[in-house]
């Protein structure tokens, strides 16, 4: 009986260690040497599901392309694919909806790599959600106090670029956002 959970138990340690499939459709040396010649961001097909979300309708592919750019700064070089994103909806809540648990803000959109002759060499899918509900009715009024819808769209873009990047090139480093922030 001790010998059978023995093995059990080794197996188990066995595949807790062995690395996970790698589903990145770039492989880890198109990734180190990867630079990005140009961000595109379009919204002309976006759901633009509040009336919140819609209030920012011509602000969310110049806001978006810019925190991109800068999410990629490190990375951005002529002669490399270009990022091309396609906000597909987006759903900006407010602070009291969300607090009490009755909405989330949300965004959605698909991100490919396109190099000079057009073709696509990676595509992702991309969905960010900001706030939660709150654990409490005074944790709910409270967050409804100091929180925003434009809290929650800043959030978002934030978030989308940051998955963006998360997903194109993996995860930094321990310290790695802040080193690069801080020589941009």
């Amino acid at each position: 009986m001790l010998r059978r959970e023995f093995l059990v138990v080794s197996l188990g340690f066995v595949a807790a260690c062995a690395p996970l499939p790698d589903t990145n459709p770039l492989g880890r040396d198109a990734r180190k040497s990867l630079t990005i010649s140009a961000v595109e961001v379009s919204t002309s097909g976006t759901g633009f599901e509040s009336v919140r979300a819609a209030d920012h309708s011509s602000a969310l592919a110049p806001d978006l392309k810019a925190v991109l750019e800068r999410e990629f700064s490190d990375r951005m070089a002529p002669g490399g694919p270009k990022l091309v994103v396609d906000v597909t909806r987006i759903n900006l809540a407010g602070a009291t909806t969300t607090a009490f648990g009755r909405d989330k803000s949300q965004m959605q959109g698909a991100v490919r790599l396109v190099d000079g002759n057009g073709a696509t060499v990676a595509s992702y899918s991309i969905q960010v959600v900001a706030g939660d509900a709150s654990g409490s009715t005074a944790g709910a009024i409270w967050s409804s106090a100091i929180k925003s819808a434009d809290q929650y769209y800043r959030a978002l873009v934030v978030g989308f670029a940051r998955d963006t990047r998360e997903q194109i090139l993996g995860g930094d480093l321990p310290g790695g956002r802040l080193l690069r922030e801080l020589s941009n």
